[in-house]
């Protein structure tokens, strides 16, 4: 029998906190803090695989100077914010730190929701549309394979109708989809000097090795749709950089990070994960019934 992962939850509000470690005792080996100082205490005696902390902790040490000193005394320990604030204020946050997992408390909580994306800090198995799908019964219905700009189009329409008619989706997802796949034919095929291959809005016909694979599929609570190209030219700080120049209104005048941007605030949940040189991919989930709103998540996941 395998070993259960270590994870440790941080927060002092006493009533979550029990909840967090009610839900995951059985999945995880857990332990849980009501501070900061409390929870390095207990780690300088037991390390621990994740460390989950809420974001504002009153009274001494606040949750994100504690996981910067969590990176510094246990560098392999991987680590998540919780936080009921706005999560744009924690991007300059995530650029300053290795912490890309911003999870929101958003009412009602997702309990299944911070699982996955635990997991997926745990596992290193970030890549996939289905990691992010209930396993009960979450299935993918659709894969795709983009050869040229003009199929990326026919695609995009292919998934948007289906999405209005099984779930009456919004055409906000067809604004998100259209960008994340204008992205990945455009801006991943670079030629040997790093420019842009293909210029924006050409007539493009992709390189086999430049082919997009998408992904469409659905849960019970959620459908959504990953976009994957297999040349891994964005980095985690790049993500980031583009996301705090258009939150913060600077970069609102020049292209960089809009459709990123964009794709986040009309998506439930936004997730890119990256393998540099190798592969990036962008998900974006939408829940069925608007059962989880308030603020959008930060997931960010480099391998």
């Amino acid at each position: 029998m395998m070993a259960k992962y270590r994870v440790m939850f941080v927060d002092d509000d006493e009533n979550f906190l029990s909840m967090l470690s009610e839900r995951f005792k059985d999945k995880f080996d857990v332990a849980a803090a009501k501070s900061a100082e409390e929870a390095l205490g207990l780690l300088d005696g037991a390390e621990r695989d994740l460390v989950v902390s809420d974001g504002d902790m009153p009274g001494g040490m606040n949750g994100t100077d504690f996981l910067k000193e969590v990176h510094k005394r246990f560098p392999k320990a991987k680590t998540a914010l919780l936080t009921s604030a706005d999560i744009d204020g924690y991007v300059g946050f995530a650029r300053e730190s290795p912490v890309c997992s911003v999870i929101p408390k958003a009412i009602p909580f997702s309990f299944a929701e911070v699982e996955k994306i635990m997991t997926a800090l745990l596992t290193g198995e970030v890549f996939g549309l289905k990691s992010y799908l209930n396993s009960k019964d979450g299935a993918v219905i659709g894969t795709y394979c983009v050869k040229s700009s003009g199929e990326a189009h026919l695609i995009r329409d292919k998934i948007a109708a289906e999405i209005g008619e099984r779930f009456f989706g919004p055409e906000d997802a067809k604004l998100v989809l259209d960008e994340i796949l204008t992205n990945a034919v455009y801006h991943s095929p670079l030629r040997e000097d790093g420019s842009e291959k293909y210029a924006m809005f050409s007539e493009a016909v992709l390189e086999p090795s430049e082919y997009i694979y998408v992904e469409f599929g659905c849960d019970s609570e959620m459908y959504g749709v990953s976009v994957l190209d297999n040349r891994g030219v964005l980095t985690r700080d790049t993500v980031l950089g583009k996301m705090e120049r258009q939150i913060k209104g600077i970069g609102h005048a020049d292209d960089s990070g809009r459709g990123l941007h964009m794709c986040r605030l009309f998506a439930d949940r936004l997730i890119v994960n990256i393998e540099r040189g190798k592969r990036t991919e962008v998900i974006m989930l939408n829940f069925l019934n608007g059962k989880y709103t308030g603020y959008k998540p930060l997931y960010i996941n480099e391998v």
